[in-house]
């Protein structure tokens, strides 16, 4: 059997699983790798700052995310080579720290941000005092 065909194989299973694992964590019925990036788009762009892996881990997600639609629809053939057994590799890495609470979306559901505020200005001073 082709080595590219074994890997795209088990890539696409573990994908799958993945999929349905995260779609579980949101109630829905498929697409949880789409919901995840979702959600991760609409947190608090200060994230960035305070979780390195934050928008490395968007664009993994989105990357397998077009590899498995590629081999879904049949645009890619199993033979051709897609990627290499990493992404296999670092799905099932991200689905223990989904397990241990270590994922990104866990992580930024624990922090707190201070949201900073503008400084009134002299006459927004002196309006607050007449009102």
């Amino acid at each position: 059997m082709n080595t590219n065909r074994i890997v795209n194989e088990n890539f696409y299973d573990e994908y799958q699983y993945f999929d349905s694992v995260l779609a579980k964590r949101f109630k829905i019925e498929e697409n949880g790798v789409v919901r995840y990036v979702k959600e991760m788009k609409n947190a608090v762009i200060d994230v960035r700052d305070v979780l390195p892996e934050w928008d490395l881990t968007i664009a993994r997600l989105q990357k397998m995310k077009v590899r498995y639609d590629s081999l879904d629809n049949a645009e890619s053939s199993f033979d051709d080579f897609q990627g290499k057994d990493e992404d296999v590799v670092w799905i099932k890495v991200f689905l223990t720290k989904l397990e241990s609470h270590a994922d990104p979306l866990s992580k930024y559901s624990k922090l707190e941000f201070t949201y900073k505020k503008r400084k009134k200005s002299f006459f927004q001073k002196l309006k607050a005092l007449f009102s």
